[in-house]
């Protein structure tokens, strides 16, 4: 898998991003995913998935991310337990 070099990765850049294939610009560094949904105007109860080798993973709201620029999220209603 294909990682971001962080050392070639400069905090406070406007970057782009894809999130639901729409390009969104926000700043490079290392985000907390709850904040990161914030940056990206997702709303805080939905989930955030980054896509990797065209696997959708995804990210709790706990967890630390590094953006760089050209990451894909797709955001989406949680998915309850109860049908």
């Amino acid at each position: 898998m294909k990682q971001h070099n962080d050392d070639k990765c400069k905090p406070n850049q406007n970057v782009k991003v894809l999130l639901n294939g729409d390009k969104v610009k926000i700043k490079s560094g290392t985000y907390i995913v709850s904040d990161l949904k914030a940056s990206l105007g997702t709303p805080s109860d939905y989930e955030l998935e980054i896509v990797k080798d065209g696997e959708l993973i995804p990210l709790s709201d706990n967890d630390e991310i590094t953006i760089c620029g050209k990451e894909v999220f797709i955001s989406h209603v949680k998915c309850g337990g109860s049908s």
